[in-house]
């Protein structure tokens, strides 16, 4: 491995670190549009690990973790590379949606997490993904992509990763460590459109390790509550921050070991709580009920109409033991549209503890 480590155009010597921008395009008004990119070279060669934020344009506690991994990483400290991506998506930033609005407009999809490996010649999300495929992924040994709550919804959990104990791709999705690791099946991959399209099914095909995950606040799963020890109370940053430094000690990029959580929990299946109509959701459950078990027909949401106030919709919890693992936050309510993402649930009874 050479003494200089470059993505695209930026380039970092050993030991210290850089910044510049992925060209992307012209805008329409003139301006340019890229992708800034913060290089952290190692004073020894080493593994590459690329994080990368702001997929979705609104999810901000993300951009904290980057911003505190590049305030806190030590280039001569450090072995190996890590590669920062805090904005994936800037036009989804600057007006604060999930997606891209040129594509939801004129293209064929706004969704970044939906477009991998992108297009050279594609709609301008597209692009933005082919740039990090083409640049920044080639080399890595693992992929990790932050996102997190949405202006109006909190959750907080990861996922598992593939094989089992001992490969790297399961191993570093455990040490990451959150509580709540979602399984999801082939099925529910495909129904969901995850196949192939994501990150980090992107990341998997082209031979690099991933890790996908929401970074929310937490107050520890339920069994730890009535355990009578200390809650764990973390917020969104932290979390992320402590993961990305878990694996880097894992990988033996930092020194230290990592900081596991007391429990860690197989979650399937992750249900999608929708609402059938539009309005106003008057949530009945918080941020602090993440990771709690709830009882059949527990009330978690009540949809009114905007105008009329009258009620449009229930929502409740669909199984004897609901585990809550994404909730609606805002009081008095929250504006929502049909089919929006409400509330995310498991079947507590199919959950598995992980030793």
């Amino acid at each position: 491995m050479s003494g200089r480590v470059e993505v695209g155009p930026v380039t970092a010597e050993r030991g210290s670190r850089a910044f510049g921008v992925l060209p992307i395009a012209i805008s329409g008004n003139g301006g340019e549009i890229g992708i800034g990119v913060h290089i952290v070279a190692g004073s020894k060669p080493g593994p590459k690990v690329v994080v990368m934020s702001g997929s979705h344009g609104y999810e901000l506690n993300p951009i904290a973790t980057s911003k505190r991994l590049l305030e806190e990483i030590d280039a001569t400290a450090l072995t190996g590379d890590l590669i920062v991506i805090p904005l994936q998506n800037p036009i989804a930033f600057e007006m604060g949606a999930r997606g891209t609005w040129i594509d939801g407009v004129w293209g064929d999809s706004g969704n970044m997490n939906r477009l991998w490996p992108g297009r050279a010649n594609g709609w301008l999300t597209e692009r933005f993904t082919h740039a990090i495929s083409t640049h920044a992924l080639p080399g890595a040994t693992v992929l990790i992509d932050l996102h997190g709550p949405t202006t109006d919804l909190q959750l907080s959990y990861g996922y598992l990763g593939t094989g089992g104990p001992g490969d790297l791709d399961y191993d570093i999705n455990r040490v990451f460590g959150q509580e709540m690791l979602v399984w999801n099946s082939p099925e529910a991959l495909k129904e969901k459109n995850q196949v192939t399209t994501t990150s980090k099914a992107a990341a998997r095909l082209a031979g690099v390790c991933a890790i996908s995950c929401e970074l929310g606040e937490f107050y520890g799963l339920q069994q730890d509550r009535s355990s009578g020890g200390q809650t764990l109370h973390r917020y969104g940053p932290e979390i992320g921050f402590t993961g990305v430094t878990n694996v880097m000690k894992h990988l033996g990029m930092l020194q230290g070991e990592p900081v596991k959580p007391r429990h860690q929990i197989s979650v399937t299946p992750e249900l999608n709580l929708r609402p059938n109509h539009g309005g106003l959701m008057i949530t009945h459950v918080g941020i602090e009920d993440l990771g709690t078990v709830l009882s059949k027909g527990t009330a978690l949401g009540t949809l009114v109409s905007a105008s009329s106030f009258a009620v449009l919709d229930e929502i409740s919890a669909p199984f004897d033991e609901s585990l809550l693992i994404a909730t609606q936050f805002h009081q008095p309510f929250t504006k929502v549209h049909p089919g929006e993402f409400n509330y995310i649930v498991a079947d507590n009874k199919l959950t598995q503890e992980l030793p």
